[in-house]
């Protein structure tokens, strides 16, 4: 197996073509989780495996959109000051407020705005995948805790007395 540096994981382009990431896995790992009924353990833990896959995909793409966000915010703000320290009246009577404006209404920070929201909303939905997928593992692991207790010879699977999900039986 090749080395894997964190640089690989997150990517070595400070703004990442987040449009291009591939998430059939994960989409199929959702479709499972939505059409699989648990009916043993076997299921529930398979499950839970399942949900820790998609999410650990998604943490390495939530990686690269949290380095891919902060860089065009860097990049928003200096094209924002040199539009605002660029720009001069025809009469050279600049205020700050003409400066300010001006550097707002720039084409550029325009441009860099538009791939700021686009690099949010894709953070957002890859968050909200994530979430998903992190409260289904537990959720099948509390399911897969509730099939042990009724397996003969698991009578004691929580030997530290910490509360489990009870309802299972």
């Amino acid at each position: 197996m090749s080395s894997v540096t964190l640089g690989s994981l997150i990517g070595f382009d400070l703004e990442e073509q987040f449009q291009n990431f591939d998430l059939t896995e994960v989409q199929q790992v959702l479709v499972e989780l939505q059409s699989t009924e648990v009916i043993d353990l076997a299921h529930a833990e398979n499950l839970q495996r399942l949900s820790l896959r998609g999410a650990d995909i998604l943490s390495e793409y939530i990686g690269r959109m949290i380095k891919t966000v902060s860089y065009l915010e860097s990049q928003l703000n200096k094209i924002k000051n040199k539009a605002a320290l660029d720009y001069k009246t025809p009469d050279g009577k600049t205020t700050m407020d003409l400066r300010k404006f001006a550097a707002e209404a720039s084409p550029e920070v325009e441009e860099i705005n538009i791939k700021l929201a686009k690099a949010k909303a894709g953070k957002a939905v890859l968050e909200k995948k994530f979430d998903i997928l992190i409260k289904s593992h537990h959720y099948y692991k509390d399911m897969a805790l509730g099939y042990k207790k009724t397996i003969v010879g698991h009578a004691n699977i929580n030997p530290s007395r910490e509360k489990i999900a009870e309802g299972w039986e």
